[in-house]
This record gives structure tokens, sequence and C-alpha cells, in this order.
């Protein structure tokens, strides 16, 4: 800590408030605590107007039962019926019996498989449709990358702070996020394209009173006593007035980490954009001045 804080029979650290004083650690160490607590932002959401899951392939569904949108043996799979198709290459000579009568010029053939709940699939069937009766789905793969965003569970911001229980006016406060852990990269893929979304930490603002706020692009270093009263090499800050005037001594501090969503679109429509996604948790934090007693 700064050479305020070195104790000796002249100085002697008091509080500004009537109950107590500074939290005494070594004369020249940081006490450290963490807070935890407070409450996360309840996350939009934005549908993507066709079923998914995460890192696999597009989910379809039929009577509640999940089936993958798309299998390279079986085609693409029609949710109202319930069964795969898939063109049937080579197509087989016009007027065989499976074109019903119909001509090459008016649809094709295609393999169709259903699927069935017990986990089974009908044989296959050699039928002849005008027109395509699956394929892929439409889909609209940067809303499908906000709802991923948006699916993510990140860790409520832990509080480290240092010196713990009180701090002392024009000394370092060393901040950073306890335990802090992003959530794993969600990937959603499709034939042809794909969506990921990677969690990124942009930066951890910490407000404490009005014009009492410091944004540190990382989260913060914890405090060890081998650092005796240096300064937090990326993220701390030194308070000029104390607590003492505040409702129970105290600051009420809030910590937002401001994680994003790097979403990334592959694909005929590749696109590269962030999904701001801020945490917050709350926290108390007490100052005190620093008196010389005649």
């Amino acid at each position: 800590m700064s050479a305020g804080l070195l104790f000796s029979s002249a100085l002697t650290a008091a509080a500004d408030d009537p109950g107590g004083g500074a939290t005494q650690c070594a004369p020249d160490k940081i006490c450290s605590d963490v807070h935890t607590g407070g409450s996360t932002p309840a996350p939009g959401s934005t549908g993507s107007g066709g079923g998914g899951s995460s890192d696999g392939p597009l989910v379809c569904s039929y009577h509640g039962v999940e089936w993958a949108c798309h299998d390279p043996e079986l085609g693409w799979f029609n949710s109202d019926q319930g069964c795969y198709y898939k063109v049937l290459d080579p197509q087989l000579p016009e007027g065989a019996p499976e074109w019903a009568d119909h001509k090459p010029s008016e649809g094709a053939l295609y393999s169709k498989v259903c699927p069935q709940t017990g986990g089974g699939a009908d044989g296959a069937q050699i039928v002849f449709e005008s027109n395509a009766p699956a394929g892929p789905p439409v889909l609209d793969l940067r809303a499908i990358g906000i709802s991923l965003a948006h699916e993510m569970t990140f860790p409520k911001p832990a509080a480290g702070v240092a010196p713990k229980g009180t701090a002392v006016v024009k000394s370092p406060v060393w901040l950073w996020l306890d335990g802090v852990k992003a959530p794993e990269p969600k990937t959603l893929s499709v034939p042809g394209a794909s969506v990921t979304v990677t969690p990124v930490l942009k930066n951890v603002t910490w407000t404490f009173d009005q014009g009492m706020e410091v944004t540190c692009d990382t989260a913060g270093t914890p405090y060890d006593p081998k650092y005796g009263g240096a300064k937090s090499p990326d993220c701390g800050y030194e308070f000029a007035v104390g607590s003492g005037t505040k409702p129970n001594g105290v600051f009420d501090g809030t910590v937002t980490a401001h994680w994003q969503g790097h979403v990334v679109v592959t694909g005929p429509n590749a696109k590269v954009f962030d999904v701001d996604l801020p945490q917050s948790s709350a926290f108390e934090l007490k100052v005190a001045e620093m008196q010389v007693l005649n």
C-alpha cells in the first residue's frame, strides 16, 4: 500500500463512521476478500423459426420425437409426415411402375423412409413426387446466432476486493472477478452453413457511487500477500472520499461483467457480429478516512 498505510507511533487508522476502524493486516500488506450475490439480467430471446440444438445438426420433430433434419443416407426430414425423402439417383427408366404413369418432366422419384418412434424404420419406398417433399429449412442464421448466445449460462460475477473489509482513502484497492470462467462455445450446423457463438469478456465495470466508477479491460488480478502494498497491474481504484456518510457506512457497489457472444456465420450469407450479454452482481465496500492523531 502507499506510505500512508505504514503504521507508526504517530499515525493511526480511524474509520470515518462511529462503529469501527480499518481492518488491520500486516503494515505493508493488503487484505483480500470475495463477495458473491446479486442478480443476472433476464436475457432476451429471439426465435429461429425452426427447431435446433447447439453443438450439433439442426433438429426437427414429429409427434414429440426429435430427428435430425438431414441424414446423409436418408435425405431431408418431412416434419408433417415424419418421413425422410431423398432424390433417387439414378432415376429409374421412364415407364417403370414406380413412375405411376408420370413422366420425368412432371417430377422425380424419391426414396422415402419413415422412422418409427420405437427407433426402427419402415422399409424404403420409391415414390413419385411432383414437388420436392422435403428440403433444407429456410433459416435466419443471424437469429439463430442471437438465440444461441442467449442460451449460454454465464457465472454471476463474484467481486474480489482487497483490502478485505475496509479500504482506505487514497490507498490502492485491488478489484477482480473471482473464479470467472467463460461457458463453452455453441455451434449449430446445417449442410453448407454453420453458426458458432464464442463467449468473450469485453470488459468489467465497477461502480461504487455517483461519479465513482472504473472500467477494466480484464477480469483483474487476484490479490496475493506477496504483492504487498503495490497497485493492481490491471484493475484497481483509489478512493478520494470515505463511505462514512453513506447508509450503514458503506458504498453499495455493482460489478458488471460485459460478456459478448461473438457470432460467426459461415455459408452463402457469411457474417460476423457480437451480442451483448452483461451480467451484474452487487457488493458492499467500506472506505475509511486516514487521520493523524495528535
